[in-house]
């Protein structure tokens, strides 16, 4: 079953690739993904700069925790 399912898939990896218009297709959504991973390492190098990681003191300044009913503490 396997088998079968590897020969099916290469067979028609095959026709793909003999298919001109495939492969200009496939040329344009590569030349995209990496203007997109270009621009998103940008963005997300110049945001790394930028920002300060938060101290969980001050993410949870704001929190108010339930009673504790057995009085323990940790």
């Amino acid at each position: 079953m396997l088998w079968e399912t590897l020969e099916r898939v290469n067979r028609a990896r095959q026709q793909a690739m003999a298919n001109p218009e495939y492969i200009k297709s496939a040329q344009a959504h590569q030349k995209a993904l990496q203007q997109q991973s270009y621009t998103s390492a940008v963005k997300a190098g110049h945001k790394a700069a930028s920002k300060k990681p938060k101290k969980l003191a001050d993410i949870y300044q704001q929190v108010e925790f339930g009673s504790n009913p057995s009085g323990r503490e940790h």
